[in-house]
């Protein structure tokens, strides 16, 4: 599965604004380094990793 163009960009503005690393981000999700790597990369992740990934974003979402 593949992140839809608005989640890669709001993941990819999340760790910009953060100003951490994928490894950290990784951790804060709770997805590993490699399939967060690949989804900022807008390659194939599985679709828990997709799920979890979405969902993080909208809890980030809902905190601003």
């Amino acid at each position: 599965m593949i992140l839809n163009n608005a989640s890669i960009k709001a993941l990819r503005r999340a760790k910009g604004e953060m100003n951490i690393t994928t490894i950290a981000l990784a951790k804060e999700i709770g997805v590993s380094r490699f399939s967060l790597a690949r989804a900022l990369k807008g390659q194939g992740i599985t679709s828990n990793n997709a799920k979890i990934i979405n969902n993080w974003l909208i809890t980030q979402l809902l905190e601003k």
